[in-house]
């Protein structure tokens, strides 16, 4: 049986108390009009009485569930009933029509208040949240989705397009959302993830590779994630000797020699610079690189060691080839191009769109490809960027970067006159420039190796004494074009490590080489040695990244990057560097191409060699 809200004793015993504060009575007033008849706010049904249990939701008027049916009750608007919904449906648009099926939506329910619900929920491109309800939108934009009554955040994402979010809409039955993206603006850049909505095979590939790991944010205090390594420990064990450098600089000490001293959480720390593979640096939360005694730690080693020791406040300026859309800051007076600095850090020496070498940097910004608007760079290398280009106003954001723009040092443009130091070089010795274009340099070399990212140096083979190329046409045709032997979207370091499931960067084998070069098989020779790659004594570990093993008796010292140089001239009599050891020459002599093997060191391959017989060698005897 229905129970009401009211009963005899309460209504008595209101009565009874209603009278004793009244006092003395008065004379009655005159009736009031009559009211309308009304609904009481707790009657969902609307049949004058308190219902405790219903036939349909929400199943009783009882709302607060407290036995009585009451204003207690009164709610508006009713919570919607559970297991019934509707259709929605709409289109997605921009300003300049519909969008297509590459657009990304999504509804998220939202969570109850009780679930502490912290904001907005997002996805990254190509992904939904989890728990999401994906709303597939056909080629002319159009899309319809069931869904049950509730709460949703709305998500819409396309390549090329702003980001679309709408915090509570309620779904009640059937409706029409039309939704509609704002373009980004040609010549911008839409981040790596993006490129991944379409080029899914060559996206997951890419980033397995270090490329995109060259400069990593430090998010909540968290430290960056990498696909083959890790950096738990090694924070806690950075510190520094505290101790002047005679004949040098003095220690600022305590601790590391940025003014933040030592970093001892990674909430200390900004951004990581590498990490995939060979070594790891750090940045402070002022943008300063952390400098010391053991400061960059080295993957093959396990130690850290040290980085441009007792320099205080070392700015970050490795963002031409750390980051994506790298912009200098203006500091000349008049240049107001970018005064800006990265997260306004104050020795961040730039701005960049995107952290690390993503997509982008290699093929040009691409909201406009992603747009249908524009094209895309397909090999930088055919039209690197010039002095001109850095010196408009825009300082070349937006464009395609060549291989050679930064696998070189001495070849190097930066702000403010983006002229390198080759360049000045072949000024001041009023020399042509015997290059094709405006990329690469000597080959810059420092205590017995040569320094690392200087691939395109090696290949253009300038020498050092005469400023002059050593290549030939043909020799530059072939090895000078980067993309003959490597894949860029895939990982050559890693390319034999199991866990790595991207293409190979390069062919670690001799069969790499001998697609060009078939005649020069060392299977084919006569003698030993048939088991070698050509690797072997064509690519030596001359340069160093991280590591190396200093020189020992007749063995030079050998780094941890293969070089690529490639031109053996097997001469002892020569130097494989200059007398001041700043640059190396474009051939391999005998310690290099011989001795790395054949030496009298601890570490020996096999047997020593002396001079007259390696200079006298003859390793591709089968060829006449």
């Amino acid at each position: 049986m229905a129970r009401t809200s009211f009963n005899l004793p309460s209504v008595l015993f209101v009565s009874i108390f209603t009278l004793a504060l009244m006092g003395c009575e008065g004379d009655d007033g005159d009736d009031g009009a009559a009211g309308a008849a009304g609904i009481s706010c707790w009657d969902l049904n609307e049949n004058g009485v308190g219902d405790l249990v219903l036939p349909d939701f929400p199943f009783t008027e009882d709302l607060n569930d407290d036995g009585v049916v009451d204003v207690l009750d009164c709610r508006e608007p009713l919570p919607p009933p559970p297991g019934t919904g509707g259709t929605v449906s709409g289109t997605v648009s921009s300003t300049t029509g519909t969008l297509d099926s590459t657009t990304l939506l999504f509804f998220v329910p939202e969570a109850p208040a009780a679930a502490g619900k912290a904001g907005p929920v997002f996805a990254a491109a190509g992904h939904i949240p989890e728990g999401a309800i994906e709303a597939d939108v056909a080629d002319d934009g159009t899309y319809s989705v069931e869904l049950e009554n509730g709460t949703y955040d709305v998500g819409a994402a396309r390549p090329g397009y702003e980001d679309f979010m709408q915090e509570g809409y309620e779904v009640g039955g059937d409706a029409t959302l039309d939704i509609a993206l704002v373009e980004v603006p040609d010549g911008e850049y839409i981040s790596s993830a993006d490129c991944g909505v379409c080029h899914t095979a060559t996206y997951a590939s890419f980033i397995q590779t270090g490329h995109p790991f060259k400069l990593n944010k430090v998010i909540d205090g968290q430290p960056p994630e990498y696909p083959f390594t890790s950096l738990e420990g090694v924070l806690e064990r950075i510190t520094d000797d505290d101790l002047d450098i005679e004949g040098g600089l003095p220690d600022p000490g305590p601790g590391t020699d940025n003014s933040l001293s030592t970093p001892t959480t990674w909430n200390d720390v900004s951004y990581v610079i590498g990490g995939y593979y060979w070594k790891a640096r750090f940045i402070d939360l002022d943008g300063a690189i952390v400098t010391g005694t053991e400061v960059q730690y080295n993957f093959a080693t396990n130690e850290l060691v040290s980085y441009h020791n007792n320099e205080v406040d070392k700015p970050f300026n490795c963002g031409n080839c750390h980051t994506t859309g790298w912009r200098h800051t203006t500091t000349e007076e008049g240049d107001d191009r970018n005064p800006d600095r990265q997260d306004d850090l104050a020795f961040m020496d730039g701005t960049f769109a995107e952290q690390g070498i993503q997509c982008e940097s290699c093929h040009g910004a691409g909201a406009a490809h992603a747009k249908g608007t524009g094209g895309i760079v397909r090999n930088a290398d055919d039209n690197p960027r010039t002095t001109a280009d850095f010196l408009e106003a825009d300082m070349a954001y937006g464009m395609a970067v060549a291989c050679g723009e930064c696998h070189t040092r001495d070849g190097e443009k930066d702000y403010s006159s983006y002229v390198s130091k080759y360049e000045s070089a072949l000024a001041d010795a009023n020399a042509p420039d015997p290059r094709a274009d405006e990329m690469g340099g000597r080959i810059a070399a420092s205590k017995g190796l040569v320094r690392h990212h200087e691939q395109y140096d090696e290949i253009l083979g300038i020498d050092p004494d005469t400023l002059a190329s050593t290549r030939s046409a043909g020799f530059n045709g072939a090895h000078g074009n980067c993309l003959t032997c490597h894949n860029p979207h895939g990982s050559s370091v890693n390319v034999n490590n199991p866990e790595y499931t991207g293409v190979p960067g390069v062919d670690p084998t001799k069969e790499g080489c001998l697609g060009c070069h078939p005649t020069y098989d060392p299977a084919d020779r006569s003698g030993g040695m048939r088991g070698l790659d050509c690797q072997s004594c064509h690519m030596p570990l001359m340069a160093k990244s991280a590591t190396a093993l200093p020189a020992e008796a007749d063995r030079p010292a050998i780094g941890d990057v293969n070089s690529h140089v490639f031109t053996i001239g097997l001469d002892s009599t020569t130097s494989q560097f200059t007398d001041d050891g700043a640059f190396a020459y474009p051939s391999l002599n005998t310690d290099y191409a011989c001795r790395t093997c054949h030496n009298s060191s601890e570490q020996a391959v096999v047997f020593p060699i002396d001079d007259a017989t390696a200079d006298n060698y003859i390793f591709h005897n089968n060829i006449n």
